[in-house]
């Protein structure tokens, strides 16, 4: 906001909200004042030397995610961020999104965004297990909100989904739909969403007595096209599976569709593969390909909520005050 925009706020000539703002003897204490608490409000700080200088702070919240192959972010990801920039912005913040490598490099790469100070707070996206930028701004007491939680997670602000029983759910649902040879199409376990639905899908295998087998389980990445083929190889390889659980949206797009393409190349409509995406928000394209859904918050919705925890945690609120479970819904078919 401009000094113009300020005077109009509170219908005030520019120049007196300059000079109040420069503490003119000529402007009353009670406009001195106002003009102060507006443009304290609205994200201005004194600068130089002799503190009289105003500038309009950046107000910038940095949301940062992990690098995934080839692929910069997942359609569902960049919908929780489109939730979060639009809150953020009607707030007077701006959100800038920084996508980091997970190797060697992380730490030091994330450490130039701490050492930079041109953030108020940071959003950190698809946290994993031990996650080391967690361990960081903790030690620092920078302010930041987790889409998801690590094992200290009783010592920071967190929204996540409960990822056992997304898990727990999926699989019950599959058994109860009479399918007894499932498979799991997974991603690498240091996240830690992957591992809570892991563990939920053994548990209530456990419970009804099914035993699923490592070769029934296929680990892939977060690029659509290479998880295609994968899905596609894998179920040639075992033709005897008849349901698939996906431990993410993009997983079970590819897997739905190379179910579909190996039915109609195999003219064989009875063997109808089952998919379910965890996290997977029911719409029209997963709705077109037959995809079980596990219902949420809708992801822009997700992201509105973020954005309005990490101004919460700029205020000072306590931690313990902004962790959100998120429960997972009844399973819809896309038919």
């Amino acid at each position: 906001m401009s000094i113009k925009e300020i005077a109009t706020q509170l219908d005030l000539s520019v120049s007196t909200v300059s000079r109040a703002l420069n503490d003119y003897p000529d402007i009353s204490p009670s406009t001195k004042k106002r003009v102060l608490k507006e443009a304290a409000r609205q994200g201005y700080q004194l600068k130089g030397a002799d503190a009289a200088h105003w500038v309009q702070a950046k107000r910038a919240i940095t949301a940062i995610v992990p690098s995934q192959d080839t692929q910069y972010l997942d359609p569902i990801l960049s919908k929780v961020l489109a939730g979060t920039r639009h809150a953020l912005q009607a707030e007077g913040y701006l959100l800038q999104v920084v996508a980091i490598d997970t190797g060697k490099q992380e730490l030091s790469e994330f450490e130039r965004f701490i050492k930079a100070g041109d953030q108020d707070g940071f959003l950190l996206l698809r946290t994993r297990v031990n996650d080391p930028k967690v361990h960081r701004l903790l030690k620092l007491n920078v302010p930041f909100v987790c889409y998801g939680r690590t094992e200290r997670a009783t010592q920071f602000a967190w929204l996540d989904l409960d990822n056992y029983q997304v898990g727990h759910l999926s699989l019950t649902h599959l058994y109860e739909q009479d399918h007894r040879h499932i498979g799991v199409v997974s991603v690498n376990d240091r996240y830690f969403f992957a591992q809570e639905r892991q563990r939920g899908i053994q548990d209530a295998a456990k419970e009804v007595g099914l035993t699923l087998t490592p070769e029934h389980c296929l680990e892939v990445g977060f690029d659509e096209e290479d998880t295609y083929l994968a899905c596609a190889e894998f179920l040639l390889q075992h033709p005897e599976i008849t349901a698939l659980i996906c431990l993410t949206s993009t997983s079970a797009r590819s897997a739905a569709l190379a179910a579909m393409r190996l039915s109609h190349r195999q003219d064989n409509t009875e063997h109808k593969i089952s998919v379910i995406g965890c996290d997977t928000p029911l719409d029209e394209l997963t709705a077109s390909m037959g995809i079980t859904s596990i219902q949420q918050a809708p992801p822009a919705h997700i992201g509105e909520q973020l954005a309005n925890m990490m101004i919460s945690r700029i205020k000072g609120v306590r931690v313990k005050d902004l962790q959100i479970v998120l429960s997972p819904g009844v399973v819809k078919t896309g038919f």
